[in-house]
């Protein structure tokens, strides 16, 4: 029996769904390349994420993200 992995894209879209945060396109390329972790690796990823415009990874790298901050960026993405 093999064991199915949870990718990191999916378990953010799962996340939000609980919380019942809207899903928009872009958030769908973000759970794609996320995906691709594991295979690309971390630098790979944040270099993908920053060309798709995704750049608050690098503004606040130094910055400890609370829950509400993770929150409100995934309902700031879909507002737009």
């Amino acid at each position: 029996m093999s064991k199915q992995q949870l990718k990191l894209g999916d378990a953010i879209t799962k996340l939000a769904k609980v919380l019942h945060i809207p899903r928009c396109p872009e958030c769908e390329r973000r759970r794609l390349i996320l995906n691709e972790i594991q295979k690309v690796g971390v630098r790979e990823t944040v270099r993908r994420l920053r060309a798709m415009g995704f750049y608050s990874l690098a503004k606040r790298a130094n910055q400890k993200w609370s829950v509400e901050d993770i929150v409100k960026k995934m309902e700031e993405c879909c507002d737009k």
